[in-house]
């Protein structure tokens, strides 16, 4: 599975199901500024593929950097900065440096603790460096703070389901992002067929 990073103007759409979705808040716009970053393995019997119009990576991205750099500056002179030290931690989530974007999120939230976005980010973050326990902490933080932030739950799906090789778990999250009927949520059959061929699998 892999990341999708959507900014509040508009999420990026047309992504096969099995794409994680991470929920981005206002920055400094890119030509493409939703990089794809690696995760855990595509749907079964689905090659892994790049969402459609290509995937670009951050890394080394002297746009980014210089926009990290001077959001470090002003950090410099006013550290509890909450815009500020969100920001950098969207740089470097766009950096794929997921480390250190945890740390800014985790700043960020010593401050205030009410943007499901904020935390949505962070618990990808927290999925990308292999706490996926602590990622599905964050992803109910985030649907409790917003009932209808249906990215937090279909990130749960993810998270149960691949990460942690429970299909189980994963159709109740399921169940609940159904609930929401949202039309913003990517096509879920993808999903739904992978919970079913592992639940199928176990009863035999």
């Amino acid at each position: 599975m892999q990341l999708i990073k959507g900014a509040l103007a508009g999420l990026l759409v047309g992504f096969f199901a099995g794409y994680m979705v991470g929920e981005r808040q206002a920055r400094p716009a890119l030509s493409d500024p939703h990089a794809g970053v690696p995760g855990a393995p595509p749907l079964s019997g689905q090659p892994q593929q790049p969402p459609e119009g290509g995937r670009t990576t951050g890394t080394g991205n002297p746009q980014l950097m210089e926009q990290l750099r001077a959001v470090e500056k002003l950090l410099e002179k006013d550290p509890n900065n909450y815009e500020h030290l969100v920001q950098a931690g969207n740089i470097l989530y766009d950096l794929n440096n997921f480390l250190r974007a945890i740390d800014y999120y985790e700043k960020a939230r010593a401050i205030r603790d009410d943007s499901p976005d904020v935390l949505t980010d962070l618990g990808v973050c927290y999925r990308e460096t292999g706490n996926y326990q602590k990622a599905l902490e964050l992803f109910d933080k985030a649907a409790d703070l917003k009932p209808g932030h249906w990215q937090s739950r279909y990130n749960a799906v993810v998270v149960r389901l691949f990460d942690l090789n429970d299909a189980a778990g994963a159709k109740v999250e399921l169940e609940k992002l159904k609930a929401l009927n949202n039309p913003q949520v990517p096509d879920l059959s993808g999903l739904e067929g992978e919970i079913a061929r592992r639940l199928g699998s176990k009863s035999n």
